[in-house]
């Protein structure tokens, strides 16, 4: 049985295209067993005769492993332009100025209100900033009075504020 050229293309073409998505796609590898069939077959219905079968198969085989060949050694090569490009190699450290969260110790005492019910975690505003916060582990209605007590990493601890009594001796 002998086929067209346009046909053996558009199937080796369309193996192509199922490798691709495999790439994209996580799952079972549906497109990828689809995508190598499609491109064997293609090299299948290319060999005119099985000698010339063999042969696109031999060459096919060959020039994929020498590719994966080259690309696994250039990926473990160090000095690769693909391996600085594929791998992030700085570091984010707080010496070069990064961090994870902003310093909130200068909240430590401050009073606020709270926006949202903290059940236990929810927002306040304290000094006019808009801040996550959490309790201690009880339930504070919205607009209620609250004192930070504790700053741990980024996180804001606060606890209903009481106010303190006015000492009236006569």
């Amino acid at each position: 049985m002998t086929f067209g050229l346009g046909v053996i293309l558009t199937v080796f073409f369309v193996g192509i295209v199922l490798l691709g998505i495999e790439v994209f796609v996580a799952g079972f590898g549906l497109f990828g067993v689809l995508g190598i069939g499609a491109v064997v077959a293609s090299l299948i219905m290319a060999g005119a005769t099985i000698g010339q079968l063999w042969l696109s198969l031999g060459l096919a085989t060959a020039i994929v492993a020498g590719l994966g060949f080259w690309a696994y050694r250039r990926l473990q090569s160090n000095r690769s332009l693909m391996y600085k490009g594929l791998i992030l190699t700085d570091s984010t450290s707080t010496d070069k100025g990064y961090l994870s969260h902003d310093d909130r110790k200068r909240l430590l005492g401050k009073v606020g209100v709270t926006l949202t019910p903290l059940r236990p975690a929810g927002t306040a505003e304290i000094d006019g900033e808009r801040i996550d916060v959490v309790t201690e582990g009880s339930y504070l209605d919205s607009q209620t009075k609250i004192q930070v007590y504790k700053v741990d990493s980024g996180r804001v601890v606060v606890r209903n504020f009481i106010e303190p009594k006015e000492d009236v001796t006569e």
